[in-house]
């Protein structure tokens, strides 16, 4: 049994996501700090992160912590089976990841990193319209309907 959600969130959207499987699964979320004061290493947990320039953030400072099961990165980009197994790589993820899109809130972010979300969002291909709508001016892609995926693998693998 999945014990609770650790998640490290920036402009909130990681944290909605905890929130959001925390009523579903009806268990704790708590930041990385309360984690450490709530959750002993044995106790099986969910970790959710936001993704800067391929890496989860938080990911580190989990270090042999807490018994992660299952990994939720929480990014801008549309989903591609790609990009996940970038990430899965370049974070160096051995359980399961999934991909939930948060978007961009420009009023949570300082003046340097509005500077380089605008010109990530102006050197990159952009395939859709919203997605170039979210890097003009900020986009919220949250939805119950993004976590439906990792509550299917938690009852299928972790229900009593």
């Amino acid at each position: 049994m999945i014990k609770a959600i650790i998640y490290e969130s920036k402009t909130s959207h990681t944290l909605r996501y905890a929130k959001m499987l925390s009523e579903k699964l009806k268990i704790p979320y708590y930041t990385l700090n309360e984690a450490l004061e709530h959750l002993t290493k044995e106790d099986k947990t969910i970790f959710l992160g936001w993704i800067c320039a391929g890496k989860i953030k938080g990911k580190t400072k989990l270090k042999d912590n807490f018994n992660i099961v299952i990994y939720g990165a929480v990014g801008a980009y549309p989903f591609s089976s790609n990009y996940l197994n970038e990430l899965k790589k370049s974070n160096q993820i051995d359980k399961p990841l999934f991909y939930l899109r948060g978007g961009i809130d420009y009023s949570k972010l300082n003046i340097f990193q509005k500077i380089i979300v605008k010109l990530v969002g102006k050197t990159r291909k952009q395939k859709d319209a919203t997605t170039k709508e979210m890097f003009h001016k900020g986009y919220d892609f949250v939805s119950e309907k993004n976590i439906e995926e990792i509550l299917k693998y938690i009852q299928i693998n972790y229900s009593n």
